[in-house]
């Protein structure tokens, strides 16, 4: 019977992986298929909607082989009207509008292609490209360009190792990349890992348990699963499912298109990922569990029931507890069979099945804990430590459900960092929560003190090292910090006393250097409140510099003034600042670029005149072939140059 309930499932499947209408924006027809966008490579490491920590993945991450300056291709004739630079996430981005309507985005680019530089170097802020600061710029001529036509250069800036991270929206819409030819068609299979079964009420019994329970599951044969223990679960109550899968991608783990939970031939719920609207970024956690999921897909665990608030588009029903599980519907004695379908790139497809029973047993003997909730999605509420310095504010939407959260002064820990002078207790936030919607606002009251210039909140990680929380403010008049966050926590306040340091980057190992290629590197770190991304005092042959910070490994580039390029002897003076006012003891560095070799003319065979030359004419014959002689020398273009490749790694970035 089994056998055959699967065949009939696998037929199924052909209606759900056919592209309809309603998979692009109202009206459009895709003539043809995009064109691939990365030169040379042709694997996919991240799918449309996968989780990311706080969002969903609006777009679908291609593989540049590890790479830095890999041609980047426009996938469709249009025009390039728009480019970025966002350093926190994705770097350098171009926006392409296309002839059919669609518009893509190309993000964590190394360079733009000349014709779209020119255009930038046209526009009012001209200057923040030329002094690499973050930008938005509107092109003041949009750039036409072909299908297929160089457009930038594959990088790594912004978050993430080098890939290309690609989106396509219309109308505040993302839509999957996938329908629009940029499928992986050869995919690999899609794996279940495990059935994560979570009881919905305090009185719900899992195999006699008031407690999640997790069932690995294993591959019987041909792309069909069971679970690793028994395949019949007794409930009694109200459970959810979740799923965790993935489908492979040489080394890297990807997202699903869709997944669906029956029961016979009946859809109790499921989702398929075409498309995502703008305004539902940040509303990953109603599809995945935030608390176990991670955005290298170890693992990606997807919900099969509604959660209260869901209204994604792409869900099978947007039914309150659609998809719940209940023993009060289920008759005693009567198994029923679930069956899990998921279907991924390249047409693959993969089943999961295992069975519920109506539990007799009689659980009144046991106690189970009572669930506590203080914050709501839709009311505002706020609440005090014990000793009053601590307040949470969560407005209207802070979550997308409901939540408790109690805070508590932890007076055993303290903060050893030297040069770190801690000013408040740390005070943990919790328990564990990720489901939040706009978050909550964060008071902590400090004394007066002269350290109060150089502090700032700061998150205690569990290796017990200290961050720095960006974008918190200082109230004098209530002597307070304040801040937006949307996680949980240990938090303190302290005072950055120590200097940043700053020293030869090891890629600097000469002190001459051939003009060809030739990059002016530096590195600074910082133990308290990190570097400032401006915050440089550079002079090059005593010319004010500039220079280009990259946070993820401390690398600082002079890029500015253009002498330091230049053949000959050049002397380096620099010194960096951390937020908290802090600057860095002087790095001097003298190195010296090899003037260019002349490349003489090669000389052309002496043929004999025609016809005889005057004395005048000879002479100026001769003062012309004088100037030739001695040309000028040029400056030489930096031509972009090929990383050493490197293995391709998940991006978990946008």
């Amino acid at each position: 019977m089994l056998r055959f309930f699967v065949f009939v499932l696998t037929t199924s499947f052909l209606p759900i992986l056919a592209i309809s209408s309603s998979d692009f924006p109202p009206g459009f027809v895709l003539k043809n298929p995009y064109i691939w966008p990365v030169k040379g490579y042709d694997s996919i490491t991240g799918a449309f909607g996968e989780f990311r920590t706080g969002h969903f993945h609006m777009g679908q991450d291609f593989s540049t082989g590890g790479r830095i300056g890999v041609p980047i291709l426009a996938v469709a004739k249009g025009k390039v009207t728009r480019v970025q630079r966002r350093w926190t996430s994705i770097g350098y981005a171009l926006f392409l509008q296309h002839d059919d309507g669609m518009t893509s985005r190309y993000g964590h680019l190394h360079k733009f292609a000349p014709k779209v530089v020119k255009q930038i170097l046209k526009s009012k802020q001209s200057k923040r490209f030329k002094d690499r600061t973050d930008f938005d710029i509107a092109l003041p001529e949009p750039v036409e360009v072909d299908a297929g036509e160089i457009i930038a250069f594959s990088g790594d800036t912004g978050v993430g190792p080098p890939h290309l991270h690609f989106e396509l929206f219309k109308d505040n819409v993302y839509y999957n990349p996938m329908h629009f030819g940029l499928g992986y068609n050869a995919a690999e299979p899609i794996v279940f890992n495990t059935l994560r079964i979570t009881p919905q009420t305090p009185r719900t019994f899992i195999n006699g348990r008031n407690e999640t329970i997790e069932i690995p599951f294993y591959e019987t044969s041909g792309n069909r699963f069971e679970l690793s223990e028994s395949p019949t679960l007794f409930i009694q109550g109200k459970v959810g499912i979740q799923i965790a899968i993935h489908q492979k991608s040489n080394n890297n783990r990807l997202g699903i298109f869709t997944l669906d939970m029956l029961i016979g031939d009946n859809v109790l719920q499921g989702f398929q990922l075409s498309k995502i609207l703008k305004e539902h970024t940040r509303k990953n956690v109603l599809l995945y569990d935030s608390s176990v999921s991670k955005p290298n897909g170890n693992p990606f665990s997807y919900y099969l029931h509604t959660r209260d608030g869901n209204d994604l588009l792409g869900m099978r029903s947007n039914g309150r507890e659609q998809g719940i599980l209940d023993s009060e519907q289920m008759k005693m004695g009567e198994p029923k069979e679930v069956t899990i379908r998921a279907t991924g790139m390249g047409g693959q497809m993969s089943l999961a099945s295992f069975y519920v029973l109506k539990d007799q047993g009689d659980y009144s003997h046991i106690v189970t804990k009572e669930w506590k909730y203080n914050v709501y999605y839709d009311r505002y509420t706020t609440f005090k430590s014990k000793d009053t310095k601590v307040e949470l504010f969560f407005p209207v939407n802070a979550v997308y459900s409901k939540a408790f959260f109690e805070i508590e002064a932890q007076e055993q820990i303290k903060i050893n960092t030297q040069g770190l002078n801690q000013l408040s207790s740390v005070y943990k936030i919790g328990p564990d929560f990720k489901d939040f919607n706009l978050g909550y606002d964060l008071y902590v009251k400090v004394p007066k003190t002269k350290d109060i210039n150089s502090a700032d909140l700061y998150e205690v990680l569990a290796d017990g090292n200290v961050k720095k929380i960006n974008g918190s403010s200082f109230s004098s008049w209530g002597q307070f910090f304040k801040v937006r966050l949307r996680k949980t926590g240990l938090f303190v306040v302290l005072s950055d006393q120590t200097p940043p340091n700053i020293y030869l980057h090891e890629l600097m190992n000469k002190t001459v250097y051939p003009r060809e290629d030739f990059a002016l590197y530096l590195k600074a770190v910082d133990v308290g409140s990190g570097i400032m991304p401006d915050g440089f005092d550079i002079t090059v042959d005593g010319i004010p510099g500039k220079a280009e910070f990259f946070p993820k490994d401390g690398r600082l580039e002079i890029f500015e003034p253009e002498s330091l390029y230049e053949p000959g002897k050049h002397t380096v003076l620099a010194s960096v600042r951390d937020f908290a006012g802090n600057w860095s003891s002087t790095v001097r560095y003298d190195y010296e670029i090899q003037t260019p070799p002349v490349v003489e003319e090669k000389k052309k065979p002496i043929t004999e005149p025609t016809s005889f030359e005057t004395a005048k004419e000879k002479k100026s014959t001769k003062e012309t072939k004088t100037k030739q002689s001695s040309p000028k020398v040029q400056k030489v273009v930096k031509p972009i140059t090929i990383a050493p490749k490197a293995k391709d790694k998940k991006s978990t970035s946008r």
